[in-house]
């Protein structure tokens, strides 16, 4: 069975989901918070939702990658790209996990497209610390297959701060994206019972 409180290297970008996955971290102090969520238009939102989401969670810092070398890339060359460079650099620092927030629930081919990419990254990630004796890293995807009601139950039963996703930050207000991004939460919320998650706590500054 593997150690769940081992040091790891968490994918991030500012979402709900990635909030979720790192939310069911049993030690989130000992994960690294990777962020790669950086959009042209969206960047400095999801970068303040990564900083804010990993101090609420209490992991040890963020780290933001230079995002060149994959996001130039085509479709599942860049996504694949990234995974190298983040087991590349887990293994570097002696994370033996990766955890991906990988979720497509509502396509099976595109769920199984990522499963087998994670596994394939991960088996060319053994292969190269067989031949130099560096730690073998593995990569999860907790929340890969969990339809969009499931991960409203998990925040539910997480308690988590659902209000620190970037499309829910004060600054996401009159970003559009950001707030069509939020209307299909708020739905699923609703439906939930469960859309005070969206209440921002008083003790939180309007500017994080």
């Amino acid at each position: 069975m593997p150690d769940r409180s081992e040091p790891i290297l968490a994918i991030v970008d500012g979402s709900l989901e990635s909030l979720i996955a790192c939310s069911l971290l049993e030690r989130p102090d000992r994960a690294l918070a990777w962020f790669v969520g950086a959009g042209d238009d969206d960047a400095d939102l999801r970068r303040a939702a990564v900083e804010l989401q990993a101090d609420l969670l209490g992991m040890q810092g963020v780290h933001e990658p230079a995002a060149e070398a994959w996001s130039t890339l085509p479709g599942g060359f860049g996504e694949s790209a990234m995974l190298i460079a983040a087991v590349a650099a887990a293994s570097r620092d002696a994370r033996s996990r990766v955890v991906w927030p990988k979720n497509e629930p509502d396509d099976l081919g595109r769920m199984m497209d990522a499963s087998d990419r994670a596994l394939l990254i991960q088996r060319l990630g053994l292969i190269e610390t067989e031949e130099s004796d560096r730690l073998c890293v593995r990569i999860d995807t907790p929340i890969l297959d969990l339809p969009r009601s499931k991960l409203i139950d998990l925040a539910v039963d997480l308690d988590a701060p659902v209000w620190s996703a970037w499309w829910a930050l004060p600054a996401a207000l009159d970003h559009r994206p950001a707030q069509r991004e939020r209307a299909g939460w708020v739905e699923a919320l609703e439906a939930a019972g469960a859309v005070g998650l969206l209440d921002r706590p008083r003790a939180v500054p309007a500017d994080a």
